[in-house]
């Protein structure tokens, strides 16, 4: 879908899904003609798995060469990896004739054997145009037009999917340069600004008055002030005492 888009991707899905089905349905007669066996007609091709298989195989089949793709802890390549899971669902669901058709069709698509009814992107352009009938799609979250498709590029390891806005159109992620662990562990602190403790004055709790005393005369006044107050405290502390 990031690829290709939603509206080409929706047909995809459709036209794998009719041509699994039809496939299904002439190898049933087929194979009940040359065995007369009523079981090949009562069979059913049902479940999402006969579609999203074959859809894996048209990954596999148009990613590029020599990738692999990890699945448990073994590394299979790409072109094979439809074929592993087959065989793994054989091995647990037994055998399923919609499976193997639905990825012997996807293969097909990959490799462009079912290209005549493909549809173009032009027509997916014209309908998600205003006028188109996935107009009411195209501005909902989560829909990839044609025009934002990253077509190979989905294909990138890292790569994130195309949408309609700008954060989702982009490659990987961004690269940011490292910061300096010591850089950022050192505290700053305002070069101005602040002011200093006790005050707007230089002297700050020392400072009680607008004016500091200069003389012997006014600091001698100033000491004989201070006397007399201590005086005053002492002898109000012995008369409440009495």
């Amino acid at each position: 879908e990031q690829s290709m888009g939603s509206a080409l991707f929706g047909v995809l899905f459709f036209r794998l899904t009719m041509f699994t089905n039809l496939l299904f349905l002439v190898v049933s007669v087929l194979l009940y003609g040359l065995t007369n066996n009523d079981g090949y007609l009562a069979g059913v091709s049902v479940g999402i798995w006969t579609v999203l298989l074959s859809i894996i195989a048209v990954e596999c089949a148009q990613a590029p060469p020599n990738s692999k793709r990890k699945l448990f802890f073994l590394e299979i390549p790409v072109l094979y990896y439809p074929l592993v899971l087959l065989a793994l669902f054989s091995l647990f669901a037994g055998f399923r004739l919609a499976y193997c058709l639905g990825v012997a069709v996807g293969y097909l698509q990959g490799f462009g054997k079912l290209d005549r009814w493909k549809v173009k992107v032009e027509t997916a352009r014209k309908w998600e145009s205003e006028r188109g009938c996935l107009r009411g799609f195209y501005s909902r979250a989560g829909y990839i037009s044609v025009s934002s498709a990253s077509g190979p590029n989905a294909w990138a390891e890292g790569s994130g999917g195309g949408g309609n806005n700008e954060s989702s159109s982009g490659g990987g992620p961004v690269a940011r340069a490292p910061s300096d662990p010591a850089a950022s562990s050192t505290p700053s602190f305002p070069s101005s600004g602040g002011q200093s403790l006790g005050g707007g004055s230089k002297r700050g709790l020392l400072s009680r008055g607008s004016k500091s005393p200069k003389t012997k005369e006014e600091r001698a006044a100033l000491l004989e002030r201070a006397a007399e107050r201590r005086r005053q405290q002492r002898d109000e502390e012995g008369g409440s005492a009495v």
